[in-house]
């Protein structure tokens, strides 16, 4: 057992983006369909336009990791914000 979530962020132990695959049922479906359309698109393509295909995903997928790393920080703020307001609250209350 660890001494607490922080010490196990500091040192490597917890480690949110390597959290496994998401468990919401909707996600195999989801990747096979997507895995079928590309195939569509990579016989209906010339290999040239295949390319510009792939090259579009690959450039919408890094757009969301960028806006997912963003929700992550801004989410963590807010959380930390939150406890602070939760602690500033109870310290007020017992000082009363």
């Amino acid at each position: 057992m660890s001494k607490s979530s922080m010490y196990d962020l500091y040192f490597g132990n917890l480690v949110p983006w390597e959290r496994g695959r998401t468990q919401d049922p909707a996600y195999t479906p989801l990747t096979r369909k997507i895995s079928d359309i590309k195939k569509h698109f990579e016989k209906l393509l010339s290999p040239e336009e295949y390319n510009k295909f792939e090259e579009m995903g690959n450039l919408q997928a890094q757009c969301s990791i960028i806006e997912e790393v963003d929700l992550f920080e801004y989410s963590f703020c807010m959380g930390v914000l939150m406890m602070i307001d939760i602690f500033g609250f109870k310290e007020k209350r017992l000082t009363e």
